[in-house]
């Protein structure tokens, strides 16, 4: 087994024994490939979805007839990036030495496209130089089809999904629609953060993705799982730390994978043979410090009254109702208007989320180190 440094990682996968729980989750993405099913998958930044594709696909790669593909769009603005993002993960996938690698990058550089490579990990890039916008489509339905046709099944993840919606084409959605119904050997996991949009594309039913996937939504690991995962690998490496001080961590961090896992790592960097609640409170706050000047330039990004409103959803951890009368006169917010305007602009900007479920709807901040600074501010 890959044995590294520091067991809680803040970014990228290893293997199954750096990865907490997530089994009844991976089963089923599995399970929808084997069916033949595409698959929508909803969770809010940094929770581990990215994480749990990465360990579906460690797990779906030990079949060396399956081929996993992973597509990163949030940084795309328009049809020409998503196909060449798209492009260069499908190169970038198989090997171009022989067999099939060979036969689609003979395929992808019949398109002529420049290949460039990035400065810092060296891996190729492949850029198409089409004049027209057809073209981009064109090329789209070639590669899938392309790829549809080889004696492999392949799943492919699109991530940050609902930036197509950005696009200044408008039939971005119809297109992909067209050219991805008819793929016999291609299943897809369709991936977004921006649970509104995402729904916008797959839950509005004069929208062509319309009943189209079956959906998934990401949570919180639970308690059980979680402490058992600390404790192991604090353990492993001969290191004690107390179930409360645990249980403190993620109260702290809301049981969010990436603010949990940021914790766990500074704590094991520390060096302690035996963990307290003490010395997890004063990590915690070490934390927060570190990160204050970062804090006040997002003070400096929004209006006084924005401000007010994200403390108020800070203070509050799970704002339900932002627009009684009880609300207002706690947080001295002002009129229902006001807020209105200033959960507009904090939603726009993703300092905060609405999580909405059948039990109840809320407002959270997203980054759960900036709650705690503003409740302790």
């Amino acid at each position: 087994m890959l044995q590294i440094e520091n067991p809680f990682l803040v970014s990228g996968y290893r293997t199954a024994h750096y990865f907490c729980d997530r089994a009844e989750e991976t089963k089923l993405l599995c399970d929808h490939f084997k069916n033949g099913k595409n698959t929508t998958l909803f969770s809010i930044r940094r929770l581990g979805k990215t994480g749990l594709i990465n360990h579906v696909f460690s797990t779906l790669s030990k079949n060396k007839k399956i081929a996993c593909i992973y597509v990163d769009i949030y940084t795309t603005t328009n049809l020409k990036e998503f196909t060449n993002t798209l492009a260069t993960a499908i190169y970038n996938r198989f090997p171009e030495k022989k067999g099939l690698g060979k036969k689609i990058a003979d395929a992808i550089l019949g398109l002529r496209p420049v290949i460039s490579y990035d400065g810092l990990t060296g891996v190729p890039e492949v850029s198409l130089n089409f004049t027209q916008t057809k073209q981009y489509e064109k090329t789209i339905q070639q590669i899938f089809t392309f790829l549809d046709s080889q004696n492999i099944k392949t799943v492919l993840a699109i991530d940050e999904f609902q930036q197509i919606l950005e696009y200044p084409e408008k039939n971005v959605e119809s297109i992909l629609r067209t050219y991805i119904q008819p793929l016999k050997n291609i299943n897809f996991i369709f991936c977004g953060s921006n649970q509104k949009m995402m729904h916008e594309i797959f839950s509005n039913a004069k929208r062509p993705f319309f009943a189209s996937c079956t959906n998934m939504h990401l949570g919180s690991i639970s308690n059980e799982y979680y402490i058992s995962f600390i404790e192991m690998h604090f353990k492993e490496n001969k290191k004690l730390i107390d179930t409360e001080a645990i249980e403190y961590i993620l109260e702290f961090t809301h049981n969010h994978t990436y603010y949990t896992q940021y914790v766990c790592n500074k704590i094991y960097a520390k060096g302690l043979k035996k963990i307290t609640t003490d010395n997890v409170i004063d990590i915690c706050k070490y934390i927060l410090l570190e990160n204050e000047h970062t804090y006040f330039q997002y003070r400096n990004l929004l209006t006084v009254q924005q401000w007010k409103l994200l403390t108020a959803i800070a203070k509050e951890e799970k704002a339900e109702k932002l627009h009684t009368k009880g609300f207002l006169k706690k947080h001295d917010l002002g009129t229902t208007s006001t807020v209105s305007r200033g959960i507009a602009s904090l939603l726009e900007k993703e300092m905060v989320y609405l999580q909405s479920s059948d039990i109840q709807n809320y407002y959270s901040v997203y980054d759960k180190f900036l709650m705690r600074w503003l409740q302790y501010k």
